[in-house]
């Protein structure tokens, strides 16, 4: 059945996380004001696609694709005005969702979000970000795109599909059943980050295409940094801590362009076991 990708719409209203985020989705020129339409996530086959825009001003607010799945406000220190005729502007569109992500500066704008009418906060869920990196907000940004329900039916459609394919290589099944055998684990893949592609996945509660797919534009920037300083030893793993979680993302040495992604129940887990268990697994791993 043909499938035609929903759309989210970010509003970019930061003076520079925005525009590092973008750079991680391989946009090659994000100077401006864009807009960058239908950019998609990697070769995600589960995934929406993304209209980035950055308005100036009040007269710059577009929705270019007006049903759009879900709008995406990043909003940064010195965006207060904006941010109000912004709200103001959305309310008329009723998105049936709206995620707010309020980068740990922007204070004044935290505050304009709590004193909003109510009719502007339809659908809108405000989110803290612990931090300042495109990394951080990428991984939050992938954690709500999985929630989107107009995903759902697809994901099962496509995990279904998956495990029609898994006889080819019980290998890789096996690697992941002794994945969700350490203490704390949700959910589990190893992903071709060359691709951004799931070659076997494990658990539940979020879309792991689409983490697939985030995950592997932290990799290429993170591999890409390291490049430019001149760093010639390999990465072993990059940790992104939530408030109740911990996604571990390492690189399997032994298998070129792959990657273990384990996400980490921060009650349940331990952090120092988990990859120790990870590295015997990547021993046993075999693509």
């Amino acid at each position: 059945m043909a499938f035609t990708s929903p759309t989210v719409t970010v509003l970019d209203l930061t003076a520079r996380l925005g525009l590092y985020s973008l750079a991680q989705l391989g946009v090659a020129n994000v100077s401006g004001p864009g807009p960058w339409l239908q950019i998609p996530l990697a070769d995600a086959t589960v995934a929406p696609r993304i209209d980035w825009l950055r308005p100036a001003s009040a007269k710059e607010l577009s929705l270019p694709s007006p049903a759009s799945a879900a709008v995406t406000l990043l909003i940064g220190p010195g965006s207060v005005n904006l941010l109000r005729t912004t709200l103001e502007w959305l309310a008329a569109f009723r998105p049936p969702a709206v995620w707010a992500f309020l980068m740990p500066n922007a204070l004044m704008e935290e505050s304009v979000l709590r004193s909003a009418p109510a009719q502007h906060l339809a659908n809108l869920q405000a989110y803290q970000l612990p931090d300042s990196s495109p990394q951080t907000l990428w991984f939050i940004l992938m954690e709500q795109l999985g929630k989107l329900s107009v995903m759902d039916e697809l994901a099962l459609q496509h995990a279904h599909n998956l495990s029609q394919t898994n006889d080819m290589s019980s290998n890789l099944k096996q690697c992941m059943d002794t994945t969700m055998t350490i203490d704390g684990a949700l959910a589990a893949a190893v992903v071709d980050y060359r691709s951004g592609m799931c070659l076997a996945q494990a658990g539940s509660g979020m879309n792991l295409d689409l983490a697939a797919a985030g995950n592997t534009e932290v990799v290429k920037a993170k591999l890409k940094t390291m490049e430019m300083l001149g760093l010639r030893r390999g990465i072993e793993d990059i940790l992104i801590t939530l408030g109740d979680q911990y996604h571990l993302i390492r690189l399997i040495p032994n298998s070129e362009g792959l990657f273990l992604y384990l996400v980490l129940d921060k009650a349940k887990g331990n952090l120092a076991l988990a990859r120790y268990k990870l590295t015997d697994i990547e021993r046993s791993l075999r693509v």
